[in-house]
């Protein structure tokens, strides 16, 4: 019997009866094509006419959306026209060529021909998934419109959000559907490993899904938005973009700092721009020197200046100026004060203003602001005895 099995063996790997049999295969091709080479110069003919006519057709087309897009206000009305020209256009092409090589196909073994009938059928939803994948990128740029006025509560990190979800949907919802109805996969298999991998996929990067629900919690709660002045731990700037790992801020240097945005959700978080001013703290030192009615000017002065500065003060947001402490060198007034804006320009353009006030004022009342100062008393005799 092993006998039996090693010549079988042998037969097979005789080079001679190898290259007999290609040589065979070959020409059985070869004759396959001298027989239905007619049909063959149709079907290249056919699929080149029908290709060129579709470039030709979406060549035309695009000037006459470009050219009604200008004339018209329906702007929005003539670009879903334009989303939907390319892929309309590829189906017809398919359509077409598939039309010139059904004579073809026909002559085909019988696996051959429902294999080319499948692949028509998948180009088919493919061309039908990239005309909505077009039109859901088309209401993305509208509502990336709508969420750039400020009478609404839409952001662009919403919109962004929004729109990556549904392109998402559609590319999975395209593959299932040709994947479970044209080649007969079992899906539910395949996404039952599926769970399993992204199980593992999630517990590799636990960070940057941690990330992602952060996103999801910025988007909901909403705690600030791309322009907002927030304050995190150290770090206080501007919200210049907010993606979907990270968020980045630019802080009064014009230095950025891209910060993980589960960090901003699990932090504490103080966005001034829903507050509308900045807290401004001074200390403020006058001369030991200076009388008790001085000390009272020096405060009237300051509460001239600070109340009402640039506008009404806010329920709670009044200036406090106090006579605070006996410091090393000098009789400090603690003064609080809030500016009434977010911008890093118009707070230092806001301290400027307040600080040649109380300097212009103070030298007017005669008031000496202190610096550090040391006193020296020399105790025994006289130097001139």
């Amino acid at each position: 019997m092993k006998s039996v099995n090693r010549n079988d063996e042998a037969e097979r790997l005789n080079p001679d009866k190898f290259i007999q049999e290609v040589g065979s295969d070959v020409q059985k091709t070869e004759n396959w094509f001298c027989r239905q080479h007619v049909l063959i110069m149709d079907f290249l003919g056919g699929s080149i006419l029908s290709i060129l006519i579709g470039l030709l057709a979406a060549w035309i087309f695009r000037k006459i959306f470009l050219y009604l897009i200008g004339r018209y206000h329906a702007v929005w009305k003539w670009k879903i026209l334009n989303a939907l020209v390319k892929p309309v256009i590829l189906l017809a092409v398919l359509i077409g060529c598939f039309f010139f090589s059904r004579p073809l196909l026909k002559t085909l073994p019988i696996y051959l021909y429902e294999l080319d009938l499948r692949l028509f059928y998948a180009s088919l939803v493919f061309a039908g998934a990239w005309g909505i994948f077009r039109l859901v990128s088309v209401l993305d740029q509208k509502i990336r419109r709508l969420a750039e006025r400020h009478d609404n509560t839409l952001d662009n990190l919403t919109v962004s959000m929004i729109g990556n979800t549904l392109k998402i949907a559609i590319a999975v919802t395209a593959v299932l559907f040709i994947g479970q109805n044209i080649f007969n996969l079992n899906i539910t298999a395949l996404l039952a490993s599926a769970g399993i991998i992204g199980l593992a996929v999630a517990l590799a990067a636990k960070d940057t899904v941690s990330n992602f629900f952060g996103t999801i919690v910025i988007i909901a709660d909403c705690p600030f938005r791309i322009g907002d002045r927030i304050e995190s731990g150290k770090i206080n700037g501007i919200v210049t973009h907010i993606g979907m790992r990270s968020s980045k801020i630019m802080t009064s240097d014009e230095s950025i700092y891209t910060i993980p945005n589960n960090i901003l959700t699990n932090s504490a978080l103080c966005n001034i721009n829903h507050r509308g001013c900045i807290k401004h703290v001074m200390e403020i030192g006058l001369t030991y020197d200076t009388a008790p009615e001085q000390m009272e000017k020096a405060i009237a002065i300051l509460h001239e200046i600070m109340d009402d500065f640039h506008g009404p003060d806010a329920r709670g947001q009044s200036p406090h100026i106090y006579f605070s402490n006996f410091g090393p060198y000098s009789l400090n007034i603690h003064a609080i004060i809030w500016l009434k804006t977010a911008s890093f320009a118009e707070e230092e353009k806001l301290r400027n203003e307040l600080n040649l006030a109380i300097l212009k004022q103070f030298n007017a009342a005669g008031l000496n602001i202190a610096y550090p100062t040391q006193t020296l008393y020399i105790a025994g005799k006289s130097l001139d005895q």
